[in-house]
């Protein structure tokens, strides 16, 4: 009895560890996608407050998220406040930047994601479940923000990452129904996308240069 007890315990710790560094690694990637858009502004010459409004909206999103984690998923009118200010922040500093058009793919990833609301109240409380969607629907357009300017093996892959977080916002519902290999089928391919943004992410900050700018492509044209 005790060994499964044991068992059970680190089943729970190698969740709370996988989803801890998820956590984390969102918000480098949010950091790096702020730190694109400044080298971005150093090499144009340009300078816009929607940069910092940006990261601001990332980090609100990222703190209210943190706290209802630290608080055992006890969701107060802050936490959400902030969960869902925080998107709303930025997609208007991306729409600010030059990021105006909407694809078929992030609208419909967006429905898809808002619609996996309908099993609100089965993973947690509905306050909780609600706010979980906050973060995604963040990364979701920051995926969509850099898939339109990027070509090649850097768009694919963001391609696949972006619908690996639209599936966890589905397949999150049975986490509490399962455990060991079925439990790690559920969490994996959301922490693989996280990875997959973030080591993009890099790859785009490294390139950089006079000679390579992933801005909206209105935007190219414009210079």
């Amino acid at each position: 009895m005790y060994q499964w007890l044991d068992a059970g315990k680190m089943r729970e710790l190698w969740y709370d560890l996988i989803m801890s560094i998820s956590g984390a690694l969102i918000l480098v990637g949010i950091v790096l996608t702020w730190m694109v858009r400044r080298k971005i502004e150093r090499v144009t010459g340009e300078s816009r407050t929607s940069s910092a409004l940006l990261l601001i909206g990332g980090l609100l999103t990222s703190l209210g998220f943190s706290l209802s984690v630290l608080n055992g998923r006890n969701m107060s009118q802050t936490m959400l406040t902030l969960i869902l200010v925080g998107p709303a922040m930025i997609g208007y500093a991306l729409y600010d930047m030059g990021f105006q058009g909407v694809s078929v793919r992030l609208l419909l990833q967006s429905a898809v994601l808002l619609l996996s609301l309908l099993g609100a109240g089965h993973y947690s409380t509905v306050a909780v479940d609600i706010a979980y969607v906050g973060p995604f629907l963040a990364v979701l357009l920051l995926m969509n923000s850099q898939i339109i300017v990027t070509e090649g093996n850097r768009r694919r892959l963001l391609v696949v990452a972006s619908w690996m977080m639209v599936l966890f916002s589905w397949t999150r519902y049975l986490l509490d129904d399962t455990s060991g290999v079925l439990k790690a089928l559920i969490v994996v391919p959301y922490f693989i996308s996280v990875v997959v943004w973030v080591m993009v992410l890099i790859s785009m900050y490294l390139s950089v240069s006079p000679d390579y700018l992933p801005l909206p492509r209105s935007g190219q044209e414009g210079l």
